[in-house]
């Protein structure tokens, strides 16, 4: 049928190609990796699944028609430069690499160690690179981690999306320089906070250290420093 590209697409009539199950087709530049993901190992079919226990591992092979399940849905938020992502998962946690290259979910906010640097291939692939120079692996026994020195087929993911083809991603850089630094700061605390009581909780430093931050582009450091010094209160009353 012609119901992926007359939702998605460029109004060809013709079949996405690249598509998979109607709707999550593979993303074509960085701009196109926002919103909920997959990351399908190319070898196999199979998406990478984040667990209860905050582990990842490969998912079943999937069929063309048959859809993912929420575990194998990530949400990819831009990093701190235009060719890196953050990788939420379904338990509100972010991906994040160990100082042994391992993966795991368990991450409240972002930081270095929680950004991906997406390389593109002109074969239609990607390339996962973690804080530690190593490109994220899939190994003989199932394991996933960073740890892979150089681009080989073990290394290789279809990053697909479900969202609108037409879309311009933002780096955390950019935000940054539109608003107030307030406005930042109210932005980025809603990425991580859950609003149980509908309030929202901010640093009780002023913005005079966030305006200083982002004059020396240290920004986002800011921001976490702040991240931190809010979780340290809160268990220390």
């Amino acid at each position: 049928s012609s119901g992926i590209n007359a939702e998605y697409g460029d109004g060809s009539g013709v079949d996405d190609p690249t598509a998979r199950h109607g709707v999550w087709w593979t993303v074509r530049d960085i701009g196109d990796v926002k919103g909920s993901v997959l990351l399908e190992q190319r070898s196999s079919t199979s998406y990478i699944i984040a667990c209860e226990d905050a582990s990842v591992a490969i998912g079943d092979v999937r069929e063309h028609e048959a859809g993912p399940d929420n575990a194998e849905i990530f949400t990819a938020l831009p990093g701190s430069a235009a060719d890196k992502v953050a990788l939420k998962t379904g338990y509100d946690k972010f991906l994040t690499v160990g100082v042994d290259g391992s993966i795991t979910g368990r991450a409240e906010a972002i930081g270095s160690r929680e950004e991906f640097k997406v390389v593109f291939n002109s074969d239609g692939f990607q390339t996962l690179l973690g804080c530690n120079g190593r490109y994220l692996t899939f190994d003989k026994s199932g394991s996933i981690g960073c740890t892979g020195q150089e681009e080989k087929e073990s290394t290789h993911v279809v990053i697909r999306t479900r969202g609108d083809k037409v879309r311009k991603q933002e780096t955390l850089a950019e935000k940054e320089k539109k608003g107030s630094a307030r406005e930042y700061e109210v932005n980025y605390v809603k990425l991580y906070q859950k609003f149980q009581d509908k309030k929202l909780k901010l640093s009780d430093k002023g913005v005079k250290d966030l305006k200083a931050a982002r004059k020396e582009g240290r920004f986002h450091e800011e921001m976490l420093d702040r991240r931190e010094k809010m979780k340290s209160d809160r268990y220390c009353m």
